[in-house]
This record gives C-alpha cells, sequence and structure tokens, in this order.
C-alpha cells in the first residue's frame, strides 16, 4: 500500500502537518482518495507522521462514511454537501465514562422538546477541533449507548472539553478528551439503535483504525533502521531485524486482505476483519519489542518521532482492546465446521 500513489489529487505527496493542512490538501473531503486501499494509505501515512493527527483523521472519515452512504437519509441535505466538502470536521464518540467521571451521556429533550445529547463522553478523539460528533448516546441512564446522534459539539457552552482528564503524555495530538455534554443540539438519529454495528460500515470503521496502527509503526521501523544504519549490524541484530521485516509486512498483507473483503462485503465480514485487527496488534506488539532490543535505549532517547510513535501506538492499542471479541471469536470456532 504505497502512500506515495495514494495521495489526493492535486496533493503533494508531503503528509499534511495539522487539520488546517490536511483541509488545505482535500484529505477531509469525501471525494479525496480513489477508494478504499488509497484511502487506508492516506491515514497510514499521517499516523506514520503523528498517530494522533492520524487518528482523528480516522474518526473524521469514519463519519464521512457514515453520514454519506451509511444513512445518508438522515441527515440534511445542505449539511451532507458542507460535509462532503470537507468544510466540517467530524468525530465518533463512544467511550462512556467510568466511575466519577460523571454520569453516560443520554439522548434527551429540551426544554421546547428538541432532541439533545446530556451527559458524559471520554476518549473523544478531536476533541476542541471537530464540530460534529457521531456519539453513542443511551435511551436511559441504565441503558446500552447504542444510538447514534449526530451532535453540534461546536458550542462549549453545551459540549465542555475537559483537557485535565487526558492526563497521560501519549496520544497528547489526538485530543482524546472528556467531554461534557449540556444538552448539546441533535441534529441527526443514525437509524434505529445498533446502527453503528452495521456491516460493511462497521468493519470499515476498525480497519482505518488498523491503518493508523499499522502508520505509528512504520515510523518505528523506518526510525529502528536510521539507527542501526550508521554503525551496520551484527549477524544476531540482521536476525532480530528480519524478523522485524516479516511482521512488518504481515501488517501490510493483513490490511490488503480486509480491505479487499471489505470493499467485496465478503461473507463473515467482521471476522474476517477481527482477524486482521489481531494479527496487526500482534504482530505491532511483537515489533515493538524487538525494535526496543535492537535500538536499547539510545535511539528512544534520541530520535523523538520514533519514541512518540512507540509510547502513542501502545495507548492507542489498549484503547482498543480486542480480547473480549478474540474470546467471542474463540467460542464460535468452537462449533464451526
Amino acid at each position: 500500500m504505497s502512500v506515495a500513489t495514494h495521495v489526493p489529487s492535486g496533493a503533494t505527496t508531503a503528509t499534511p502537518a495539522d487539520w488546517p493542512a490536511l483541509v488545505a490538501a482535500g484529505w477531509t473531503a469525501a471525494d479525496a482518495f480513489d477508494g478504499r486501499a488509497a484511502e487506508l494509505s492516506g491515514v497510514r501515512a499521517v499516523a506514520a507522521a503523528d498517530l494522533g493527527l492520524g487518528r482523528i483523521l480516522d474518526g473524521h472519515r469514519n463519519a464521512l462514511e457514515r453520514l454519506l452512504v451509511h444513512r445518508p437519509e438522515d441527515v440534511a441535505p445542505a449539511l451532507r454537501a458542507r460535509v462532503a466538502a470537507g468544510e466540517v470536521p467530524l468525530g465518533v464518540w463512544g467511550a462512556d465514562p467510568r466511575g466519577d467521571e460523571g454520569p453516560p451521556a443520554l439522548l434527551a429533550r429540551d426544554g421546547r422538546g428538541r432532541p439533545v445529547a446530556r451527559g458524559v463522553k471520554t476518549f473523544c478523539s478531536g476533541a476542541g477541533v471537530v464540530a460534529l460528533a457521531l456519539v453513542l448516546l443511551r435511551d436511559t441512564p441504565d441503558g446500552r449507548p447504542a444510538i447514534a446522534a449526530l451532535v453540534d459539539v461546536s458550542d462549549p457552552a453545551t459540549a465542555e472539553v475537559d483537557r485535565s482528564w487526558f492526563a497521560a503524555p501519549a496520544l497528547r495530538t489526538s485530543e482524546s478528551h472528556r467531554v461534557v455534554l449540556r444538552d448539546a443540539p441533535v441534529l441527526a438519529v443514525l437509524g434505529a439503535p445498533g446502527a453503528l454495528l452495521e456491516d460493511p460500515f462497521f468493519s470499515g470503521d476498525a480497519l482505518r483504525t488498523a491503518a493508523s496502527w499499522a502508520g505509528a509503526l512504520d515510523a518505528v521501523v523506518a526510525g529502528t533502521r536510521a539507527a542501526l544504519r550508521p554503525r551496520g549490524a551484527t549477524d544476531a541484530e540482521a536476525l532480530l531485524l528480519g524478523r522485524v521485516a516479516a511482521a512488518h509486512a504481515t501488517v501490510d498483507r493483513w490490511l490488503e486482505h480486509a480491505c479487499a473483503a471489505v470493499d467485496a462485503g465478503a461473507p463473515h465480514l467482521a471476522d474476517t476483519v477481527l482477524h486482521a485487527r489481531l494479527e496487526i496488534t500482534e504482530r505491532a506488539r511483537e515489533i515493538l519489542r524487538l525494535t526496543a532490543e535492537l535500538t536499547g535505549s539510545h535511539a528512544i532517547a534520541t530520535d523523538d518521532r520514533a519514541a512518540r510513535a512507540r509510547r502513542d501506538l501502545d495507548l492507542l492499542l489498549l484503547q482498543h482492546r480486542l480480547t473480549p471479541a478474540a474470546v467471542r471469536l474463540g467460542h464460535r470456532t468452537i462449533g464451526a465446521a
């Protein structure tokens, strides 16, 4: 999946460095990329340069597909046009608060009977950057967050971004903050509860996220090669680097296979993409371990880009914990023919 051949028409091969640059380069428009493989390469390129920014682009393009392809009938035509042009930064916010972080976000009604979002979401990537977010809401406090609502989060009075909550040093540029929704306007509800789980869209979302993981790995592997090149490598180090190369190529093959499956609407699509994500996760952790053994602390201390990619990827893999899905897959496998 070559990045250089998969950039928006008229854009340079240089990766935009921030959100305004992404907009100016055309990477946020619905028609920016010629197909899913090109889009995944674009997300991967941005994540290689800055995983946090890649995470925001990943969510933006997830929302684009939901609003324009999955449930366009639920969105006003004028808003669809602005969204398609890439003028409106978008996010997808699904994580619920824990403990004393606040009440889970609900779909409610304000004093005039208008639909609003009320409560708290966490890990809100792009908070303070995105203007609209697809937010998973509950219908009751003890219900499931299954209602996908398009919420206007541009007004700090109704969507307060709590920047003190995200205290980790990793993934800072993803702006994944806690957001308190105080009757934030709901512009649309996308389908029935659970609609966000429909395929091929849910699998497409998951695959974009996996492409961002691959981008961070690209930065780590490039940093490792750069650290070894001036002095060369011993046979023992070359052996480890060969294993890194094999694991890195495995990530490429799984992305290509899953991308083709999503495009084709293949049978058992959700399982295919889960296989890909599980393998990419394991290969990512293998690469992080092997490259640390290869370079030791010196490269991590002196190469800021590679060090940030390692730190950011570790947090993002934990945020997208796949163990429960793997358990369900294992139980299904027992009964498979």
